[in-house]
């Protein structure tokens, strides 16, 4: 790799990787973005230490500038705020899909728009064993399967 081609990838991941933040920010195509966004970022990282080592002379004058270690300072702190007010609580998706999880299925299936009888039939079809007042967790447990396998099949057609 040289200096042209670590300038030039590092420019080319910046763009997709601030494109695809920005989409991620409006949640627009959330679930196709996030991998493409989350794996060119760790591309961009090692196309950003590239393009530092081959361009380390000039940049280490602009380095040792006022300017940059003022920017670097507020960056620091604007990060460092963002992370302490995220909140140390749990993800409240999480909560809602664990409850999902535990509750009894008669309560799970109204959640996908079925009643408990078609719920129950939907996973009977692919001979999947219920006990009586059952969560999702406790079939997939039973039927050593993944609860979300469970929820797929609850709400697929």
């Amino acid at each position: 790799m040289n200096k042209n081609l670590a300038t030039s990838l590092t420019t080319a991941l910046f763009l997709v990787i601030g494109i695809s933040g920005i989409m991620l920010f409006f949640k627009l195509f959330d679930m196709q973005v996030k991998q493409v966004h989350e794996i060119l970022g760790l591309g961009f990282i090692a196309a950003v230490l590239c393009h530092l080592f081959y361009n380390w002379k000039s940049m280490r004058k602009y380095f040792s500038k006022k300017i940059f270690a003022a920017t670097l300072i507020v960056t620091a702190t604007v990060t460092g705020i963002f992370i302490l007010n995220s909140g140390s609580g749990e993800n409240p998706k999480m909560i809602v899909i664990q409850q999902v999880i535990k509750s009894p299925l008669k309560d799970s299936a109204k959640i996908f728009e079925l009643t408990i009888e078609e719920a129950c039939n939907k996973l009977k079809k692919l001979n999947i064993q219920i006990a009586e007042n059952s969560s999702i967790g406790s079939i997939a447990k039973q039927n050593n399967e993944s609860p979300f396998k469970i929820i797929n099949i609850l709400v697929s057609n």
